[in-house]
């Protein structure tokens, strides 16, 4: 499986790692994932590891659908984006995460899950 979800509970944020050439279904499949979590534990900070995404397959429109449909999901309250090492998948996740910040959603981007964590663990809400 291209993807996998986790619940820290001591630090109250659910981690989600997607690897290789996920499907569109398995990305939403993982954010479904993602969001049980979310509301099984009532966290608002999602980690999400995309380290080792690889975006061949995926077209502009369903990034900007993707993005788009994170921002109707009122459990996400902060969203913390590991970034691809391929360049594609970094552009394809940073537009994303523009998608994701245009319509409300408090998210940023990071090089190492570490930083994410601190800024996800931060009392601020800005990005």
């Amino acid at each position: 499986m291209p993807y996998t979800v986790s619940f820290d509970e001591k630090d109250n944020v659910i981690g989600v790692r997607v690897s290789g050439d996920a499907t569109r279904e398995q990305h939403y499949a993982a954010l479904n994932e993602a969001l049980q979590l979310c509301q099984q534990n009532r966290c608002g900070r999602l980690i999400v590891d995309l380290r080792a995404l690889d975006t061949t397959h995926f077209s502009i429109t369903g990034c900007f659908t993707f993005g788009e449909s994170l921002s109707e999901k009122p459990a996400l309250l902060k969203i913390a984006h590991v970034m691809p090492t391929d360049k594609k998948a970094r552009e394809d996740v940073r537009f994303v995460s523009t998608v994701e910040a245009n319509r409300g959603v408090l998210t940023s981007e990071f090089e190492t899950v570490e930083d994410a964590r601190e800024w996800l663990l931060s009392e601020t809400q800005s990005g």
